[in-house]
């Protein structure tokens, strides 16, 4: 039993580990994925339906860090696991899945947080260059309160279609901002 589960933490770290970039060299690394990053949109789906969203090319770091993050299947399985009062929801990679490395924010003046909004969350620790967390992001569902992130959180997207299921999982019942049920999702790279 020893040995299954030592095997197990092994194989939990090792496979995250392929995820994680060089923190030092982050831009370099995602660079060099753009020949093979270079789609723009995504299909989430939940259980309470599917919605898709394109990614901005005006944001060409969250883009590829997104994308190459789909395309190894980081976010398989995952959770909209915070629900921010009057604003939207949060998913992606909580606490122990956190990524080793950060990306340099890329704020444009034009994208501006408006409800359906797609945005990478920032870590305020020790981050003075207000770079995004590589995997925890959010979808705007109310633009008036949404107006405080301008600037302070890097828009790099928005929902196409079904925003109806974005506001279905805003409105799932919660406590202290966590649903009580949380919603499960995958993310795939549409053509």
């Amino acid at each position: 039993m020893r040995i299954l589960i030592l095997f197990f933490v092994f194989c939990l770290f090792s496979c995250q580990s392929n995820w994680n970039l060089d923190p030092v060299h982050v831009k370099e690394s995602l660079q060099k994925g753009s020949d093979q990053w270079t789609e723009n949109k995504v299909q989430v789906s939940t259980r309470l339906g599917d919605f898709e969203m394109e990614l901005d090319p005006r944001t060409p770091l969250h883009r590829l860090n997104f994308i190459r993050l789909v395309k190894m299947g980081y976010f398989e399985d995952r959770y909209f696991y915070r629900i921010v009062y009057e604003t939207g929801i949060q998913g992606g990679g909580e606490y122990l899945d956190r990524l080793n490395y950060l990306v340099p924010a890329e704020y444009i003046d034009e994208l501006k947080p408006v409800r359906g909004s797609l945005a990478m969350a920032r870590y305020d620790e020790g981050n003075p260059e207000q770079a995004s967390s590589p995997s925890e992001f959010f979808i705007v569902t109310d633009t008036e309160q949404a107006a405080r992130f301008y600037k302070k959180y890097v828009v790099f997207g928005k929902v196409t279609q079904g925003m109806a299921v974005v506001d279905s999982i805003f409105k799932a019942k919660s406590y202290d901002e966590k649903p009580v049920i949380p919603v499960k999702f995958d993310i795939k790279v549409l053509p």
